[in-house]
């Protein structure tokens, strides 16, 4: 079977927000679990558009909002290349958000004309876990769109009033997409992708940890991986998906041993899908927890450029190839259900083989847009960018070692020739011996 537009997606949201040259590296809050890119350089927003800090392309920042501040942030945007800028927001930890807390952002020319803009807010109704947010405003190369001309512009977040009334930190991403050096193929129809969601894998899970966000997700490829969740936390993950590829997820929630047979107690599990520019996908997928095992299904869209222009929620998002990160949530009130971790299976499934993408003129995979062989083992083999690191090290030492192994052995191979040479040219010079006949 093949789909319609309505293919269900994990919901997500992601935010892109630039760094700043001048600005010292910044230092992790404490009061978060948050794991902020070590990269990352503290940035002051300003109140006034005339001081706002400049944020480079690639850049990752971190600031703080206080409730209905509004921060000025400038970027210099040229003629070719799409950019998105994203502001993940991060409460404190124990941070008392209602569904009404959360934060706009806009891109504007500097004659004040919106280029985009966006909003989030932790939640609907009464359901507000506190976790990572994101939000995004772009500027997307298309004829005829909107901030096309190179320049600089203004990137502002304001932070909505709610009731949480303490400072948050917050993370700001710059991603900027290589310039086209021809245009892309159009979308294909949305009715042309998978529908059914596959059947899941099966066999035994892969023990892996879970990061914080989007700086330490757990890579994860194909196959069943196995999580221990608390209540009041987000868990990271990250799967690569190429041009063309889909991705069809299972989320086991197992139940709770400790859980009362009776108890009306109920917390809730979130599930939202990032794309590379860590914006959201679509709406968050979400189930109660009451200490029964669950599941929670979603199939997203293939990736093809030429989805950012559909108006479809939930392909419009799926138009880069690169990492895509599944955050997932257990509200502090899981607690009233359970004391202990809850156990959690990851069944991934990667759909249809790696298409050819657009011809960008610079390297896709560095700018964060794009997938290597290198990301598809180490998403394979479960392994975190740390342990790749030790991995490229020991494959390094392994190299130098079996250099100086061939060197050596080259050399002690040319010294002996050298000796041979000069041993038979001795005895020439030296006649034949007295004895000889």
């Amino acid at each position: 079977m093949r789909a319609s537009a309505g293919v269900a997606a994990v919901g997500c949201s992601l935010l892109l927000v630039g760094s700043s040259a001048t600005t010292v590296a910044a230092e992790v809050p404490a009061s978060t679990s948050y794991a902020f890119a070590p990269e990352a350089r503290a940035v002051e927003g300003a109140a006034s558009s005339a001081d706002a800090p400049k944020l480079e392309p690639g850049g990752i920042y971190t600031d703080r909002l206080a409730p209905g501040e509004t921060l000025h942030y400038a970027v210099d945007l040229d003629e070719g290349s799409s950019a998105y800028l994203t502001t993940v927001v991060v409460p404190e930890h124990g941070a008392a958000v209602s569904a009404s807390d959360g934060v706009e952002v806009e891109l504007l020319t500097t004659d004040n004309e919106t280029c985009s803009d966006g909003d989030r807010r932790f939640g609907t109704g009464s359901d507000a876990p506190p976790r990572p947010i994101t939000v995004w405003a772009g500027r997307v190369v298309a004829q005829g769109a909107d901030c096309q001309r190179a320049g600089t512009y203004l990137y502002t977040v304001t932070r909505m009033d709610g009731t949480d009334h303490g400072e948050w930190p917050i993370e700001l991403r710059f991603g900027q997409e290589p310039r086209l050096s021809q245009l892309p193929e159009s979308a294909p129809p949305v009715d042309s992708w998978e529908s059914e969601q596959p059947a899941p894998p099966g066999g035994e899970a892969v023990r892996v940890s879970g990061g914080t966000g989007f700086n330490d997700a757990q890579p994860i490829g194909e196959g069943v991986w196995r999580d221990d969740i608390a209540a009041g936390t987000t868990r990271a993950y990250r799967v690569p998906l190429d041009w063309g590829q889909q991705l069809a997820l299972t989320l086991d929630m197992g139940n709770a041993a400790d859980a009362e047979e009776f108890s009306s107690a109920y917390g809730e599990v979130r599930a939202e899908l990032y794309n590379p520019a860590a914006g959201r996908v679509d709406d968050p997928l979400s189930e109660y927890y009451d200490g029964e095992q669950l599941s929670i299904e979603a199939l997203t869209p293939g990736v093809h450029y030429g989805n950012r222009f559909e108006d479809t929620e939930g392909v419009d998002r799926m138009a880069f190839a690169g990492w895509y990160y599944l955050l997932v949530t257990l509200s502090p009130e899981v607690a009233d259900v359970t004391e202990d971790p809850v156990g959690t299976t990851l069944r991934v499934s990667v759909l249809g083989d790696a298409q050819p993408g657009p011809s960008y003129a610079t390297d896709a995979v560095e700018a964060g847009f794009g997938v290597s062989d290198e990301m598809v083992s180490q998403a394979a083999k479960g392994q975190t960018d740390e342990e790749l690191a030790a991995e490229r090290a020991s494959d390094e030492k392994r190299q130098r070692g079996y250099l100086s192994v061939g060197v050596g052995l080259a050399l002690g191979l040319g010294i002996g020739a050298w000796y041979l040479i000069g041993r038979r040219r001795a005895l020439a010079a030296a006649g034949p011996a007295p004895w000889a006949g």
